[in-house]
């Protein structure tokens, strides 16, 4: 079977080699001329996906995956077509389905007749059907007949893509009926895990919202628990240890927000006026208001932040993987600076160019000195600093840290929902 997939970066990647391993061609179609050449050269240009540079190297030595920036010829003679294409929200909070209009678009009239087309993505309920599949007939197919559309929700987790794939259930539904069929088939055949076909592309759309709306909304509980215990001088961290004893509850993790291209976008795509979404919009007002409350906590036990030199250790989104979209690393560094904080960035995982992209002045080495430490993504690397020279006060921005490991050091720790090490007395 040929396959296309367009979009070769963080999830399109994967998938295209792991189908090129099943016994099938691969075409990678990218816009990204630099990206392309680096796959064709078989260079990953994701390190922090375990299993990928031994894929990428089999399958381009072997012939079964080549990427190309030439859409239209990539896709001439596929029998499926997934796309691949992230779909991030507009300054109003809206999807932002630019690239993936103009991917549907090019394809169109490329189109083999038969072809099957499945939106491997994310997107708000009805999309598929209302906006994507008519790009695609537009290029003289019909649905049903000579084209098949589906969707399929991504499910994976950055940093273990190629295990995810087979790890959870693949959801699939078809805007036509025959294209939920076929795109079930499909899946089984490539990935070989279980396959759980809905009635319809917009159940399936809607089943990926209400995954990243349950996570959002979870965290935000989280969060509000961590601020009532804090009123109360309690530590979130037992609290939550002693609710999630009981078998129906699974209280999430408090920190400062939700970053990443998932769960702080989808909830949004129900706020677009297609249903109710009150319960989404006050989750994500709770988790977007952290980086302010828990700025607001260290100025407390600083007494200001006026002219305090203040250092936030790891800006991705979450530990060990080198991506930064929607990092909250960006809003406590613009909240502590309205309190008028001299605040500088530290990441081993990003360039010093992608520091200075994010707007933070860049940690010099060694890293020590300053009147506080924010770790906001705890990379491995970090397990080895030497707190006492870092801060005499260290905040724990995702609960990630042994604050006894911290306090032997002779160092405050302060966490979110959990108490602060009180203020050690001078000796008299």
């Amino acid at each position: 079977m040929n396959v296309a997939v367009i979009g070769i970066g963080r999830i399109g990647l994967p998938l295209a080699l792991t189908i090129a391993t099943r016994g099938h061609h691969v075409t990678g179609c990218d816009i990204d001329t630099h990206l392309v050449q680096r796959i064709t050269r078989a260079e990953n240009p994701l390190p922090d996906e375990p299993g990928l540079d031994e894929l990428l190297a089999r399958t381009i030595a072997q012939g079964t995956f080549r990427a190309t920036t030439d859409t239209q010829a990539g896709v001439a003679s596929a029998d499926v077509v997934l796309f691949a294409v992230r779909v991030d929200v507009d300054a109003e909070g809206r999807a932002d389905l630019t690239h993936l209009l103009a991917a549907a678009e090019t394809v169109a009239h490329a189109l083999k007749p038969g072809a099957l087309c499945i939106f491997d993505t994310t997107l708000p309920v009805g999309t598929t059907r209302r906006i994507l599949a008519p790009r695609l007939q537009a290029g003289g197919r019909r649905l049903g007949h000579d084209l098949h559309v589906a969707f399929s929700p991504e499910r994976l987790y950055m940093g273990r893509v190629l295990s995810d794939l087979t790890r959870y259930p693949k959801i699939v539904g078809g805007v036509d009926p025959e294209g939920g069929r076929l795109a079930a088939q499909f899946y089984r055949q490539t990935f070989g895990g279980e396959v759980i076909q809905l009635s319809s592309a917009e159940a399936a759309e809607l089943s990926k919202l209400a995954e990243g709306a349950y996570r959002d909304l979870n965290i935000a509980l989280a969060n509000e628990l961590a601020m009532v215990a804090d009123v109360h001088g309690l530590d979130i961290a037992e609290i939550i240890r002693a609710a999630n004893s009981q078998p129906y509850s699974h209280i999430h993790i408090p920190g400062t927000g939700v970053g990443g291209h998932c769960i702080p976008v989808y909830p949004r795509f129900l706020m677009q006026g297609e249903g109710p979404s009150a319960l989404s919009a006050l989750g994500r007002a709770i988790n977007d208001s952290m980086p302010a409350y828990v700025v607001r906590r260290l100025a407390a036990l600083l007494g200001g932040l006026q002219n305090k030199r203040v250092l936030i250790l790891g800006l991705t989104f979450r530990p060990d993987i080198a991506v930064t979209y929607h990092t909250n690393a960006v809003d406590l560094l613009r909240e502590l600076q309205a309190l008028g904080a001299h605040v500088q960035g530290h990441d081993p995982l990003l360039s010093p160019e992608g520091i200075a992209s994010l707007g933070f002045q860049i940690a010099p080495e060694p890293l020590a000195g300053y009147h506080a430490a924010i770790v906001h993504s705890y990379h491995r690397s970090y397990t080895h600093l030497d707190w006492a020279r870092l801060a005499p006060i260290v905040v724990d921005a995702r609960n990630a840290l042994d604050r006894t490991t911290i306090e032997a050091a002779g160092v405050r720790y302060l966490g979110v929902g959990r108490p602060p090490t009180p203020q050690p007395h001078p000796n008299p």
